[in-house]
């Protein structure tokens, strides 16, 4: 009897959390500075948001400052050393293997993914999920995916097939079917842009390019407005808008050519990814290079053997962080050959220490405190900030809710359980031969 009681108490216990979890929507828009909202030009959904709702003054991602690694710390609370994406494009000697961007196929290696994302904790604790392009999403982990999703696709990146993104979403909140799903009760979204990132890089970050593209995010949220108040949403969904890191201007006369210093006669593995780079020396080699690589000047680039790595780089634990580090300074750019031209005129991966690297953060909804202006935190609290709003355990992580971001919430912001259930629960205990 006794086993009967604990069991049904499992299940309902599930049932309760997923009954009363408030709606989540987590939003990223790839690549939006913590200063592209303000001055530079209109944006009142954006500026409605705040106003009756949370602004940081920026949030500090995580060193280096690229997209896989930083979409998937804000879904896992973890530092890239701790869930093990330590860039766009990393090698693996356990595994020998490469991780890319370019290859959908190493995103499918579950092998690949540590931690416990966002969707992977609402899913264990009974909250639904669904997820529209995030990074990680689309790879079994621990065995499960979110209950919806969407496989990331270069289509339908231009206003209005953004639409589609914003009505799925919406629908799946609204306990709505859509074109791939029934109705699911799904709880807790992500969605992804991958705007104003694409033109910041194409044009740079002070083009009026790029100020389009934030008129269009902006025209976005007014659109995502609008289908939550036609389906009475609005005030019942906590919003949560960020991004993955900022965006620097290419503002240097010349690349800085990493072939001449290193190249695969003593390397097995160079990983150039423009603000930095990988290298793997052969066997034997690791001085060798490493002296070689300190010819480069010193007002260019920082080179550091893995054990030297600063502490705050939170970037020496992983066995996938190369023997030597290369970390570009703001504004230069590594091309593999002398007279090699800028391949852009904006980028991010620098330290994310510089202001330029900073990400922007909004957040309303029923949880949060309304027109507040919090300080500076960092990226890794924002999963442990959903965990307290959907009333769930997080997983390990390396945030700190109670210190950095609880003071964006109200005094009341987590799911309340409904006092019908709490009397159910309490019968199973109290009521003799109630399982009889």
């Amino acid at each position: 009897m006794l086993f009967l009681r604990v069991a049904l108490l499992g299940a309902l216990v599930c049932c309760v959390v997923a009954k009363s979890s408030p709606l989540t929507l987590l939003i990223s828009f790839d690549g939006f500075r913590w200063n592209y909202i303000g001055d530079r030009t209109n944006t009142p959904n954006f500026d409605k948001l705040i106003n009756t709702g949370v602004k940081a003054k920026w949030i500090r991602d995580v060193f280096v400052s690229k997209t896989f690694p930083n979409h998937y710390t804000l879904a896992t609370g973890l530092y890239e050393e701790s869930h093990g994406i330590v860039g766009n494009e990393f090698y693996d000697p356990r595994m020998n293997k490469t991780f890319s961007l370019a290859n959908a196929n190493s995103w499918n290696d579950t092998a690949f993914w540590g931690g416990e994302p966002i969707w992977i904790t609402a899913e264990k604790q009974g909250i639904k999920t669904g997820t529209y392009f995030w990074v990680g999403s689309e790879t079994v982990i621990d065995g499960m995916l979110p209950s919806a999703y969407r496989r990331y696709a270069t289509a339908d990146h231009i206003y209005p097939g953004l639409q589609h993104r914003v009505d799925t979403v919406v629908n799946w909140l609204a306990n709505k079917p859509t074109d791939q799903e029934k109705a699911m009760g799904i709880r807790l979204a992500l969605l992804y842009f991958y705007q104003p990132d694409h033109d910041g890089h194409t044009f740079g970050p002070e083009s009026d390019e790029v100020t389009k593209q934030i008129e269009q995010c902006d025209k976005i949220i007014g659109y995502l407005i609008q289908k939550l108040i036609k389906n009475n949403l609005y005030d019942k969904v906590n919003i949560i808008i960020t991004s993955d890191h900022g965006m620097a201007e290419l503002n240097q006369p010349a690349t800085i050519p990493l072939l001449s210093y290193v190249n695969d006669t003593v390397a097995d593995h160079i990983i150039n990814y423009g603000t930095g780079a990988a290298i793997w020396p052969k066997p034997g080699y690791l001085d060798t290079v490493y002296k070689s690589l300190m010819k480069m000047d010193s007002k260019q680039v920082f080179v550091w053997k893995k054990d030297e790595i600063p502490d705050s780089y939170h970037y020496k634990h992983n066995i996938r962080i190369a023997p030597i580090l290369i970390d570009v300074r703001d504004g230069w750019t590594l091309a593999n050959y002398p007279n090699d031209p800028l391949p852009m005129k904006g980028t991010h991966g620098y330290n994310n220490s510089l202001q330029d690297m900073h990400p922007f953060f909004i957040a309303h909804g029923p949880a949060f405190r309304q027109n507040y202006v919090s300080e500076p935190f960092d990226s890794v609290d924002v999963y442990g900030l959903i965990c307290h709003i959907l009333g769930i355990t997080p997983a390990p992580n390396n945030g700190s809710f109670t210190a950095a971001v609880r003071h964006l919430l109200r005094v009341e912001s987590k799911a309340v359980i409904d006092p019908f259930l709490i009397c159910v629960i309490a019968g199973i205990f109290l009521v003799p031969g109630s399982l009889v």
